[in-house]
């Protein structure tokens, strides 16, 4: 009779540590992100160029074969390393001593840009700013078709909530996915809400927009519009419901179930052998 007690409660101790075992299984499988994705759905993939917006700054510069042509399309040259943007120095200046003057777009989308006036560029991509610019210039001004660079130079977003390190972080050649900017702030933390990420965007009306997303699901890579960001996006990544003494996840978290499922195995030997020798 006392075997066969001593047998339900071994029964009952295994069956609970099995419990805990699935349950921490199961949680596992909330952290992966683009759960089943294949090689064939991340080829899908392409480029992306971000779109100039009110309040950036960006570098203009034309250049043409015909000597002197370009001249009077681009801003004098200022000292370098003016400021906490760097600058652009000209491939004419030869000794680096001079760089050219950045275009700071208005909050109308506007640039004012030599000979030419007032630009709308807002709205662009720097590849269509490229184009606008030079159909505006040639054949009208110059004779020769010039070469038109446009480059972004505050190309930054933000980070926030259950990331490790929380901050803004900025990309030299205006690319960035939300993997590079989760990537830059050290990752989610076990804390973080993977399935309901919210994306804070201003679009170059001015217009603020929300946009939920799940970073688990396998077709979130093929939104091109939310995978690739936007200068002055805003990620925030909100807190899940395991945080704290309900994580799930949680190192402190797992210690403490293996020390009381050890606790319950030993109160539970212990009270067996109460009961099989108390007696004597």
């Amino acid at each position: 009779m006392m075997e066969k007690k001593y047998f339900n409660r071994l029964i009952f101790i295994l069956s609970g540590t099995a419990i805990l075992f699935l349950n921490s299984c199961t949680a596992y499988k909330k952290l992966p992100y683009l759960q089943g994705a294949t090689n064939a759905e991340l080829l899908r993939t392409r480029q992306h160029e971000p779109r100039i917006m009110p309040n950036d700054i960006i570098t203009i510069t034309v250049n043409s074969n015909v000597e002197g042509a370009a001249t009077n399309f681009n801003l004098p040259l200022v000292p370098a390393n003016i400021g906490n943007i760097t600058q652009t120095t000209t491939s004419g200046s030869g000794s680096g001593a001079g760089s050219l003057q950045n275009y700071l777009v208005d909050t109308r989308g506007n640039i004012n840009f030599p000979v030419l006036g007032t630009l709308k560029v807002a709205g662009k991509t720097l590849k269509e700013a490229q184009e606008y610019i030079t159909s505006l210039i040639y054949p009208q001004y110059i004779v020769e078709e010039p070469v038109v660079n446009v480059r972004l130079l505050n190309f930054q977003v933000a980070v926030l909530g259950e990331v490790t390190r929380p901050g803004t972080y900025s990309a030299a050649n205006g690319q960035m996915t939300v993997f590079d900017a989760l990537a830059a702030a050290g990752d989610m933390t076990i804390y973080g809400k993977r399935n309901n990420i919210l994306l804070v965007r201003t679009n170059e009306n001015g217009q603020t927009k929300f946009f939920r997303f799940d970073i688990q699901d396998k077709n979130f890579i093929a939104n091109q519009e939310l995978f690739f960001l936007q200068q002055n996006d805003k990620l925030y990544v909100e807190t899940n419901k395991a945080k704290g003494n309900n994580s799930a996840f949680g190192t402190l978290q797992s210690l403490g179930v293996s020390v009381i499922s050890v606790a319950m195995s030993a109160i539970s030997l212990i009270s067996v052998l109460q009961q099989r020798y108390g007696g004597n």
